[in-house]
């Protein structure tokens, strides 16, 4: 219940004689903010914008918008290049404010997962690979562990290592 419109709403059908009860679960805010809120329409006449307490903001709208195409232009760069392009517009601020601000556009920063780029030969093995077992049964296949995550396989004597998207064959 923090939008102006909201209050509005709230003394509006408050007004109406609509219970305060009807009221909360029509606008999708507590009771005790309609009561709160009731209350301050009564004292001051109007639907007040409380005034906050609080450092200003480092940056307006527009300049959050900025920010937002510089990271929308390279989804790679740093928060530091971001910083420094940023500068070059004529916003000053720290790397921990561009932090803050794509947070609140909703950008997360993750580590890309690394994917295997095939060569040529990568290719030419797997097609041979699959044209090798191409007549393959159900039966065949039901021998065929596939993983696609390094993965440690276990095996009587010998520990192997399974690398990305590779295969072990069983032999009974």
């Amino acid at each position: 219940c923090r939008r102006v419109h909201a209050h509005e709403r709230i003394v509006k059908l408050l007004e109406e004689g609509n219970p305060s009860r009807m009221v909360a679960k029509d606008v999708g805010c507590s009771q005790s903010a309609v009561s709160k809120i009731w209350t301050k329409y009564k004292q001051h006449g109007m639907v007040v914008k409380a005034k906050r307490t609080g450092r200003p903001r480092k940056t307006s709208k527009r300049q959050d918008k900025q920010l937002k195409a510089i990271c929308l232009e390279n989804r790679k760069s740093t928060t530091k290049q971001m910083k420094h392009k940023w500068e070059e517009v004529g916003v000053n601020v720290c790397d921990r404010t561009v932090r803050n601000r794509l947070k609140e556009m909703g950008f997360q920063y993750r580590k890309a997962k690394r994917k295997p780029a095939l060569t040529p030969k990568h290719k030419r093995t797997r097609l041979q690979w699959a044209k090798e077992r191409q007549s393959w049964t159900v039966d065949d296949w039901m021998k065929v562990v596939f993983s696609d995550e390094i993965v440690s396989y276990y095996n009587q004597k010998y520990l192997l290592f399974i690398g990305i998207f590779t295969h072990i064959e069983i032999l009974n």
